[in-house]
């Protein structure tokens, strides 16, 4: 019996919470124009500093291909002869055995023999 009238008051306090969650009036808010200015301001300052580090990186990348991609001048030199050969070569085609050259020519480097890059 007395399980009957506790379940009773439970949904009787449910339904008086119900209604006035429901009666509340929603408040207007009104926006602080300081703080809206603030966003603006903060999302604004977001922007041009992604414009200003896309701007550098693609500088950035774009120096560095511009310098892997520069002519140079390597001499090949037989340190046990002493005799010298040039080739012009893009920058970014030498390796630690050898270098393609302008031409399309590759040249293997021997272990006798030393390179000197000369840039321009």
């Amino acid at each position: 019996m007395i399980s009957k009238i506790l379940i009773t008051l439970a949904v009787i306090v449910a339904c008086m919470m119900m209604l006035s969650a429901r009666a509340k009036p929603k408040l207007k808010t009104i926006p602080n124009p300081v703080a809206e200015r603030n966003k603006k301001l903060m999302r604004n300052a977001a922007i041009a500093f992604m414009v200003v580090m896309t701007l550098a990186a693609g500088t950035m990348i774009y120096l560095e291909v511009d310098k892997r991609n520069a002519i140079v001048t390597v001499r090949v030199i037989n340190t046990q002869s002493g005799t010298s050969k040039s080739y012009r070569v893009k920058k970014n085609e030498i390796h630690s055995d050898g270098f393609t050259t302008m031409d399309g020519m590759q040249v293997f480097v021997a272990g006798i023999e030393r390179i000197e890059i000369e840039n321009r």
